[in-house]
């Protein structure tokens, strides 16, 4: 019974998570996390190309919010995501390379919508399309407790100037 005790407070409960290997792909979609808050700690440079695979989004895991907190910049292109969960929400980047007082043009917005069919963020540190992903940003992930809807609000650090975040959004699933 108390085997059965500890699933349920590991599923229910609030959880950090430390990723520290930066050269492989994380893959989250069958942990039983169904509610509580999951806070996945980035604290290693992405390598190129990896991604990071959330639950997807149920009637059973209603009220579940994961954070994905960057702790350190990625290398390059990192993808953060679902296979079959529509987002819905946005995201606000703050740029500038050389970290002095920025301008308006040193902010960027991007919106999802259901119709969109958008399963997946990217970041990639060298495009404006897809700035972020460098330490401190954070994304907020929430289950309504509907299958395949997802909602997210991103803060997005970039030391790129101007970001527009054209490309932050992508249809493709994150394991593609």
């Amino acid at each position: 019974m108390a085997k059965s005790l500890d699933m349920f407070q590991n599923a229910y409960g609030s959880e950090s998570i430390y990723i520290t290997d930066a050269s492989e792909n994380y893959d989250y979609s069958a942990k039983p996390w169904y509610g509580g808050t999951k806070t996945i700690i980035v604290n290693a440079a992405m390598a190129d190309g990896k991604y990071i695979r959330l639950p997807e989004a149920t009637v059973k895991n209603a009220g579940l919010h994961v954070k994905v907190v960057l702790g350190i910049a990625i290398l390059d292109d990192l993808y953060i995501g679902f296979v079959t969960s529509v987002i819905q929400g946005g995201a606000v980047a703050v740029g500038d390379t050389d970290e002095g007082a920025g301008s308006s043009l040193d902010y960027a917005t991007a919106i999802a919508d259901a119709g969109d069919g958008i399963l997946r963020v990217h970041f990639n540190l060298d495009t404006v399309a897809s700035a972020g992903g460098t330490g401190g940003t954070v994304l907020d992930f929430w289950y309504p407790g509907v299958a395949n809807v997802m909602f997210y609000r991103g803060h997005l650090i970039s030391e790129i100037n101007d970001p527009t975040l054209t490309a932050h959004f992508e249809n493709t699933a994150v394991n593609a």
